[in-house]
């Protein structure tokens, strides 16, 4: 039973962190509370090391909502998180900013989540568009190819826009 809730902790870990990566901005500490993940159907292959959530999964926490119709969880030999894999109506949100896609694929060795299928990240009216669009959870640095940044004016010099917690670069 350890082995199971050493997993189920890592799963919950790993999945905030995509949650919280997958806007690309930085989170300030907020309300410390649990994490809970729902679905139609959740399937344990200890053989395979392997976590799969099927059917309306939904991932809730104090600063993220994720959302997804499925949801495997790979793990190495050492029970330590490989990948995670999240297919079919992506959606995660924080306060403003939303992240859609059709396949977000995390993997922990180069700390990468890769956002295909018609990947969008929005923060209020602005949003950048690309084919595959990769954000690195360590550096919240994002590549997004092709790209297509939209930014719309704001009353406020010194704005948050995606991926930024300050203004300054764009304005250079």
């Amino acid at each position: 039973m350890t082995n199971r809730n050493s997993r189920l902790t890592v799963i919950l870990a790993v999945l905030a962190g995509l949650g919280l990566a997958a806007v690309a901005v930085p989170v300030p500490s907020g309300p410390v509370g649990e994490t809970v993940i729902t679905s139609d159907t959740l399937l344990f292959d200890y053989r395979q090391r392997m976590c799969v959530f099927e059917g309306n999964v939904v991932i809730t926490e104090p600063r993220v909502r994720m959302e997804s119709q499925k949801l495997h969880v790979f793990f190495d030999a050492s029970n330590n998180v490989e990948s995670v894999v999240a297919t079919e109506g992506v959606k995660v949100i924080q306060d403003n900013r939303v992240a859609t896609c059709g396949r977000a694929v995390y993997t922990a060795e180069s700390g990468a989540i890769v956002m295909t299928i018609d990947p969008v990240l929005s923060r209020g009216r602005d949003e950048l568009r690309g084919d595959e669009i990769r954000i690195y959870v360590n550096s919240e640095k994002v590549i997004s190819t092709p790209g297509r940044l939209v930014v719309y004016p704001s009353d406020s010099p010194d704005r948050e826009h995606l991926g930024t917690k300050n203004n300054s670069a764009a304005q250079n």
